[in-house]
């Protein structure tokens, strides 16, 4: 009996001395951003600018960027009238994504097709 306890104990040592606790993905401050943008859509700059940075640490801490982020990103960049930093925004995640390619390209067509604000507004 103490053989068998000793060795479920090396087992469970072993195992959470194997477990991780690193993301894949780089989220940042999207979740709560996202939500006051929910809350309050003039919020829109906030949650840019949340994933702007999330993408930036993503490359500074060489994970991945979450699926959906160059895309949520380019949808903002298009609302304000940014339609060519939009279009890059969606290449990113069509290059990211390749399942993201059918809507992507949707995307960058209808971003092509905006009609350019005289005013360029950050989001």
């Amino acid at each position: 009996m103490k053989v068998r306890s000793l060795v479920l104990t090396v087992c469970i040592a072993l195992l959470t001395g194997c477990a991780t606790n690193t993301a894949k993905y780089n989220w940042g401050n999207y979740d709560p951003s996202l939500y006051a943008y929910y809350k309050n859509p003039a919020k829109a700059g906030e949650l840019s600018q949340a994933l702007e940075n999330s993408i930036k640490g993503a490359d500074k801490a060489h994970k991945l960027v979450a699926p959906g982020m160059y895309a949520e990103y380019g949808y903002l960049l298009l609302q304000a009238g940014r339609q060519t930093d939009a279009i890059s925004s969606f290449q990113q995640e069509e290059s990211h994504w390749p399942e993201s390619k059918p809507l992507m390209d949707r995307m960058i067509a209808l971003a092509s097709t905006a009609p350019r604000q005289s005013t360029t507004k950050e989001p």
